[in-house]
């Protein structure tokens, strides 16, 4: 009876602990799961590298309400009136740098939009998903599919037929950067064979299904063969919802020359999915009740009248950016109104800008690009700009040329007001005049060449011609009212490692006598700049340089080139990190050197964007903090907290002088559509 008994107490110990082992197991054996999916693309897929294959594109979209509002929004005003169903067509080829980079070539398009424009065109950044990268779109959405982003989702897994798990996934904060929805992965392997993503971003909310194939090519592996998307936008009272179908990896290649006026009959030929019953029922109406809609191109089945062509002017020229392409290059124009050009800080006041480019491609090593930025600032009331014509002539070892004309920035110097002062004592005071302010135009001829994949020179002649502002003052003191200096100038650029800060060692001479110049100086500048990505799209930057003057016969215009003010600033993501926001603008003239440091630091979650409301409509935060050593005045600060949205980007900064607390400011930009 007792050998009974310890046996039977042998059995109840093993059961016990068997109970925790099996459950271990089969935690174990989902989380093996989880794993294989992360590890799939290092240990299964090559990367993507100048590899080009053939795409179909289809887009249908239906407005289901809409006001007069639809016609603010960027490439939505031909959808804004007429017919409520259009579907666009294109077939072509993608030819990708990578994963994230690729280029489009349309060989066939068929549209029934209005003059075939463009429509929708931020939804063909979702086409291509980066399953298995940290962001999903182009640095937007953290990837549920990547290791790194397994903090901010909750995941289920279950096995739904041998060798294969359905993993569902939900963001653990409600967050516009974080999606929810499904995959079924392959057990072995953790490759990924189907997934739907819900979520909604900038102003879109979308559900997207993206399907694998078993391919042979290694390098295809991590992208979709055939995804869709769905989206549903809704402003002001406006409901249009858009179905997007794109088809990687077509059977028919197209020759590059093609006759474009039988894209609808050669496209019904090669079309690889057919159309359905709504899609064919908008051709019937849009083309000519006589022709079949299979043998014809483009016939509009509506007359335009004089206002409906006035308004597609206003469209075209005024909101919507205007852009051509061709094989050998392209054009665009940005919109001439247009909310999101609009900035404003405390320093700089209110700007507004507007861009403008060019490029031209002579082959695939050698190009020439124009690119002007022109703006307005309504605190000084004045024009600005900035043209660059660009000829790329060696792109193995960054070889260019460029061409700039610029008005530059205004510049000002105390020692102009200390001139006058001194000649003219106890007789005028000078101080509220604007003697000291000087337009700045701007001749720069610079050309680039690594000398290794380390080190690069940059040798440059520059031209300044400088003119009063109150020229009718300057005569009445007995002033000059222009000032001309001519420059050259040497670049030296530091890289030993991609990782490793960038340093860059700037020289420049100003030499008295030589095309009228009537100036003299040497300054020198020493610059480094380090960016640091960090997983989940975490964004460490710092900016730390110095700049002095050697040689000056004169006191006028200090001028340096990383140190000074902009009157243009660009959105969240050109120069909200890099730059003062504060500094007086007289500060940036008025010093023989300065030590500078920026720091910024980016989250897209951080403080705000864990609240469930502000997590919705929260893209980015950043904190800044900013360091200046100048001639004559204690160490000054900056500190700072932004964050940008849908709608707007907001920043806020306070200055110190040392510990004392000198002022507080902010600045902000709109966002809205900005990425349409």
């Amino acid at each position: 009876m007792e050998r009974h008994s310890i046996i039977l107490r042998y059995i109840l110990l093993g059961i016990l602990f068997s109970v925790p082992s099996f459950l271990y197991g089969g935690i174990r054996n989902d989380s093996l799961v989880l794993e294989r999916m992360f590890c799939y693309r290092r240990n299964y897929a090559c990367e993507i590298e100048d590899t080009t294959t053939n795409i179909y594109l289809k887009l249908a979209i239906n407005t289901n309400r809409r006001n007069f509002t639809l016609m603010c929004v960027p490439t939505l005003f031909h959808v804004a009136h007429g017919d409520r169903d259009y579907i666009t067509e294109n077939y072509g080829k993608v030819k990708f740098k990578d994963i994230k980079h690729y280029d489009l070539k349309s060989q066939i398009y068929v549209s029934t939009i209005p003059h075939g424009s463009s429509t929708m065109s931020v939804m063909r950044k979702y086409i291509v998903p980066n399953i298995y990268g940290i962001a999903l779109f182009d640095d937007q959405i953290l990837s549920p599919f990547h290791r790194a982003n397994r903090v901010y989702y909750r995941y289920t897994i279950s096995e739904v037929s041998p060798g294969n798990h359905l993993i569902t996934f939900k963001p653990r904060n409600n967050n516009t950067q974080l999606i929810r929805g499904f995959a079924i992965v392959q057990s072995p392997t953790g490759r990924i064979q189907h997934a739907r993503l819900q979520g909604e971003y900038d102003m879109l909310n979308f559900d997207i299904q993206t399907f694998f194939d078993e391919i042979a090519d290694d390098r295809l592996a991590i992208l979709p063969r055939k995804c869709v998307i769905n989206t549903t936008f809704k402003f002001l009272g406006n409901d249009l919802r858009s179905k997007y179908t794109a088809l990687l990896g077509c059977e028919n290649t197209l020759p590059d020359s093609l006759d474009r006026s039988a894209d609808m009959k050669l496209l019904s030929e090669i079309r690889p999915i057919p159309l359905d019953s709504t899609e064919r029922n908008i051709y019937l109406k849009f083309f000519t009740p006589s022709v079949a809609p299979d043998t014809l191109a483009s016939v509009s089945k509506k007359k335009n009248n004089i206002g409906k062509i006035a308004w597609d002017i206003v469209e075209d020229k005024m909101l919507s950016s205007i852009r051509g392409e061709n094989d050998k290059g392209y054009f665009k124009f940005s919109p001439i109104i247009n909310p999101e050009y609009i900035t404003y800080s405390n320093s700089r006041g209110l700007a507004y800008k507007f861009t403008l480019g060019a490029q031209y491609n002579f082959n695939e090593k050698r190009r020439i690009n124009f690119n002007s930025r022109t703006g307005y600032n309504f605190k000084i009331k004045q024009f600005y700009f900035d043209n660059r014509l660009h000829f790329d002539f060696n792109p193995k070892r960054n070889g260019w040329l460029e061409l700039k004309v610029a008005n530059g920035n205004r510049i000002n110097n105390s020692s102009v007001l200390d001139l006058l002062n001194e000649q003219h004592r106890d007789t005028v005071d000078f101080s509220t005049l604007n003697l000291d302010y000087f337009n700045d135009n701007q001749y720069e001829l610079s050309c680039n060449i690594a000398v290794t994949d380390q080190f690069e020179v940059m040798p440059s002649i520059i031209y300044h011609h400088r003119t009063a502002v109150d020229k009718e003052a300057m005569i009445d003191t007995g002033q000059p009212t222009t000032y001309d200096g001519f420059a050259t100038s040497l670049t030296l650029k530091y890289q030993p490692f991609r990782s490793w800060p960038f340093f860059s060692l700037n020289y420049e001479r100003c030499i008295d006598g030589v095309f009228g110049s009537n100036m003299e100086y040497e300054r020198w500048e020493l610059d480094a700049s380090y960016l640091r990505r960090y997983s989940s799209l975490k964004r460490f930057n710092a900016r730390f340089g110095g700049g002095f003057y050697t040689n000056k016969s004169t006191t006028y215009f200090i001028d340096y080139n990383n140190f000074h003010e902009d009157y243009i600033p660009g959105g969240w993501d050109d120069d909200w990190s890099g730059e003062f926001q504060l500094l007086h603008s007289r500060w940036y003239n008025a010093s023989n050197y300065y030590l500078r440091l920026n720091v910024s630091y980016d989250s897209p979650m951080l403080i705000i964007s864990h609240l469930p409301l502000a997590g919705r409509i929260m893209e980015a935060e950043r904190l800044y903090f900013s360091f200046a050593q100048l001639e004559k005045t204690r160490a000054y600060f900056e500190i700072g907290y932004g964050f940008t949205t849908r709608y707007i980007s907001l920043a806020f900064f306070g200055s110190f002088l040392n510990t004392e607390f000198v002022r507080f400011g902010t600045k902000f930009s709109f966002e809205l559509f900005r990425k349409w």
